[in-house]
């Protein structure tokens, strides 16, 4: 369970942020509606269906999101109106990208299960990731929308550093250069 409740609070946190990118770029914004809705979908199936050959899916899906997000603070993305420009890290991509390490962890512990004498701490793990999900995408969408997106160093002059929701812009909404 804790790996679809990461999986989808990972999506809910890219839906959240497909609008700002799909101003700034069509093709980012694309990136952004098809991440979350193939993660919906996953989550989702995951509910229904016990099967090592999704979980693996989902645990790859997760670990590419991560190496895209990477790539994009390291060294830039190679195309887009900004290419090779490295991107700014924020508070929601930051725990989206937690979500999606304990997503990836969560379906390969269902994927390679431990030996039974294991299993008893896993549950308490589970447990302990499921309250984890909850704060960080509670915490993620709610610093994305309202007056509170300054407590998260969102708004103002803050491209380019840490709290900001995208590096392109001032405020992390509107598109620009800075």
């Amino acid at each position: 369970m804790t790996g679809v409740l990461a999986l989808v609070g990972a999506g809910m946190i890219h839906a959240a942020a497909m609008p700002p990118h799909l101003r700034e770029w069509w093709l980012a914004g694309l990136f952004f509606a098809g991440i979350s809705a193939a993660e919906f979908c996953l989550g989702f199936l995951a509910l229904i269906v016990a099967s090592r050959w999704l979980w693996l899916l989902a645990t790859g899906i997760s670990i590419a999101t991560m190496a895209v997000w990477a790539f994009s603070r390291i060294w830039g993305m190679p195309v887009g109106p900004r290419a090779w420009q490295r991107e700014a890290v924020g508070w929601p991509d930051y725990f989206s990208t937690v979500l999606e390490a304990m997503t990836a962890g969560a379906f390969l512990a269902l994927a390679y299960p431990a030996p039974a004498a294991g299993r008893r701490r896993s549950l308490a793990a589970a447990v302990g990731g499921m309250v984890i999900v909850a704060v960080l995408t509670g915490i993620a969408l709610w610093s994305l929308h309202g007056p509170q997106r300054r407590a998260f160093g969102i708004g103002g002059d803050t491209s380019g550093i840490a709290g900001s929701t995208s590096p392109h812009t001032r405020d992390g909404l509107t598109p620009g250069r800075t």
